[in-house]
């Protein structure tokens, strides 16, 4: 007799076909399997995440509603950004934040071949994994900040001018690349201008490409790349130089004590720590000073590498010893260091015997990068819901309260708006993060002033918009910070104005977010047509003059 098989058994199924055919593709194709997963994941947490937008975010998305070529303190490509996103996706806070992740995700592409084009394959992907599982580029690519164009506009420029000195006459389309990425960066971010004396350093230092200083291709970028600033140059022009003086600020003398600046100094440097992780930024830290020590033996690719982050990063913590900086300001610094020192670890880098177990400092920095990537998500998402809510270790502070406080404003609103059945003009006098956070939050995205106080100056992009004609309003309820007083150019256009409702939004612990909402009247609706019996009732006389209004 002939055996019956079960040919069905040997078939294998539809979910080992596909895991089989992954694994597959992944193992043909790991640089596009790590490239679309960890976009995968990043869109995702963005789509998904509880988190309002931080200040900065609804600020940027503000300013895309009035596009311009300059704008109070940076350059206008981040508006430019989210108006393109938010034209297209809807003001949403998926529509803000997914540039940040295309960008954050699509630069780790110039790591990776930039470290293949100096080394080999293995380096570009261990150094683009590296710096992807940093909680650094991990909060950079959910925030949609200046940095996200910045960055990536920086290692795309790293790479393509690192192309052109590969050819004694360098290709022009190495040159259009490269001339295109340093303009867009110039357009995002201040801090670009750096590039230029960094390999303007570079060449100097190594013979076999000074010969580049005379090159009319290499002069013609940098020009051309200079020229995309003339209508930031231009509109800062017709603003006096507001931009330049804000930038300047950064670098004025510091007038604390010496412990005090002892103190930021150390947050600083310990903050580096936690936002590259401890075991990589020590990696870092070790190679370069290596690589310093070594200089002359090192090849060009090595000291190109070392100018464009161990140089740089020296300065800026120099920089942090005298005044303080934020910790986003060497983040520029460490896609070339960390593309060294993935190559030293690998033994591909002539800077041997840096570390003697060098396998085992990559296993620890792969383990301790993963964790620290994964406690960041889970900061993000649990400690919101924790009792640790408020407290220190909460980073998510700033990314909370604002939607709530938008709700509770909007309940004010249509309360006040039954008096006289249209809704009141909205004034804030509280600072720029409540100004665009009830933009963003409130129902159709209502243009918010912002009335600083009169001794105050330009404070940010809001002190340089039109205030409104308070004259042409019946009503207004403006926004204020709890126990300070009006700005005294307002309170002189209000024929009178009374407390309406306190906003509050426990954050946990004993932190929170706390303002006032204050009806104001302006003189002129006041004369311009005859008050209510509720109206009188709630204006505020002089005890001698009980038929006049007076301010409050």
């Amino acid at each position: 007799m002939t055996e019956n098989t079960d040919s069905t058994s040997a078939t294998p199924s539809f979910w080992q076909r596909t895991w089989h055919g992954l694994l597959a593709t992944v193992s043909a194709h790991p640089v596009a399997a790590f490239i679309g997963l960890l976009l995968l994941v990043r869109c995702g947490f963005i789509l998904f995440s509880p988190l309002d937008l931080i200040a900065d975010e609804s600020y940027y998305w503000d300013w895309s509603r009035r596009l311009d070529y300059g704008y109070y303190s940076k350059p206008p490509m981040i508006a430019w950004i989210n108006w393109l996103s938010t034209s297209l996706l809807g003001p949403s806070e998926f529509a803000v934040r997914l540039p940040a992740a295309l960008l954050g995700t699509f630069g780790l592409l110039w790591i990776y071949y930039l470290g293949r084009q100096m080394f080999d394959s293995k380096t570009g992907l261990l150094a683009a994994a590296l710096l992807a599982l940093t909680p650094g580029q991990t909060a950079l690519s959910f925030l949609m900040t200046i940095d996200a164009p910045f960055l990536f506009c920086w290692v795309a420029a790293l790479y393509c001018f690192w192309q052109m000195l590969q050819h004694e006459r360098p290709p022009l389309y190495w040159c259009g690349f490269t001339m295109l990425f340093l303009g867009l960066g110039l357009l995002s971010k201040q801090t670009m201008l750096g590039f230029f004396p960094l390999v303007g350093l570079f060449l100097l230092a190594t013979a076999a490409k000074r010969h580049f200083l005379l090159s009319g291709r290499l002069w013609g970028t940098a020009v051309a790349s200079l020229m995309f600033l003339i209508p930031v140059v231009y509109w800062n022009y017709q603003h006096d130089w507001i931009t330049l003086e804000h930038t300047a600020s950064h670098f004025s003398d510091s007038s604390v004590t010496y412990w005090k600046q002892f103190v930021r100094f150390a947050e600083f440097f310990f903050g580096q720590i936690g936002v590259v992780s401890p075991v990589l930024w020590g990696v870092v830290c070790v190679t370069l000073l290596a690589a310093f020590r070594r200089f002359p033996q090192l090849k060009a690719e090595e000291r190109y590498l070392l100018c464009m982050s161990g140089v740089p990063l020296i300065a800026i913590f120099c920089l942090s010893a005298t005044r303080r900086l934020e910790p986003n300001w060497p983040a520029a610094c460490y896609p070339a260091g960390v593309i060294l020192a993935s190559a030293v670890l690998l033994g591909r880098s002539s800077l041997s015997n840096v570390f003697q177990r060098p396998a085992h400092h990559l296993k620890w920095c792969w383990r301790v990068g993963l964790t620290g990537s994964a406690l960041t998500y889970a900061a993000i998402t649990i400690v919101p819901a924790s009792p640790l809510a408020g407290s220190p270790v909460d980073i998510t502070c700033r990314l909370r309260g604002w939607r709530e406080l938008a709700h509770q404003f909007e309940s004010v609103q249509e309360q006040q708006a039954g008096v006289n059945g249209e809704y009141p003009l909205i004034i804030s006098t509280a600072g720029r993060d409540i100004t665009s956070a009830l933009a963003f939050y409130l129902p159709q995205n209502p243009l918010v002033p912002f009335w600083n106080h009169d001794e105050a100056g330009v404070t940010c992009q809001y002190d340089m918009w039109d205030r409104p004609d308070v004259a042409s309003h019946r009503d207004i309820l403006v926004v204020k910070p709890e126990g300070t007083p009006l700005p005294v150019s307002l309170e002189q256009t209000a024929a009178s104005w009374e407390p309406v409702a306190d906003l509050n939004v426990s954050l946990g612990g004993n932190r929170q977010r706390a303002y006032q909402v204050i009806r104001l009247i302006p003189a002129s609706a006041s004369t311009a047509a005859t008050p209510s019996a509720d109206s009188v009732d709630k204006t505020a006389t002089l005890p001698d003059q009980p038929t006049s209004p007076t301010l409050r």
